[in-house]
């Protein structure tokens, strides 16, 4: 055969069925330094495959996040409980008019029903995105209309 060298096969046919027969040397790589600016670069966790700076950029992500979030629900709660449940049905017809669905709708996902019972009773509730029964267009509707 033409350009076959036998030699090379049978080299790479040894390795193939004596895997001992060339030991892989044992390394220790040095941790290369986290670039702020380039998260990728550096050393990869064992445990997760993932670039050790690309985690610690996850991580300091999720930590102003959750500030972010805390400071949101803070201010809407001291707004929400300034307010009446008169005012917050008011703003539910309202919301619920630009969204284009029945007011009692949204009072309902809201658990809002019962506020028709005592108007003048201030709102103790949670922060409109703690509201589990709201979906993201209501509580943005809701949020817009409230001023918040």
């Amino acid at each position: 055969m033409v350009g076959f060298d036998k030699n090379k096969l049978g080299d790479i046919l040894k390795k193939a069925l004596d895997p001992k027969a060339e030991e892989v040397k044992k390394t220790t790589a040095t941790p290369t330094p986290v670039n702020k600016y380039n998260p990728t670069s550096g050393t990869v966790s064992a445990a997760t495959g993932t670039p050790v700076g690309v985690k610690a950029a996850e991580d300091e992500l999720k930590a102003v996040q959750a500030t972010r979030l805390g400071a949101d629900t803070k201010k809407q709660e001291e707004v929400l409980h300034a307010k009446t449940h008169q005012d917050l049905i008011n703003a539910a017809y309202k919301a619920a008019e630009k969204l284009g669905i029945a007011p009692w709708v949204l009072l309902r996902a809201a658990e809002w029903g019962h506020f028709t019972d005592d108007r003048g009773k201030k709102y103790t509730g949670p922060a409109i995105d703690d509201i589990e029964g709201l979906d993201d267009a209501q509580k943005k509707a809701l949020k817009e209309v409230l001023g918040l």
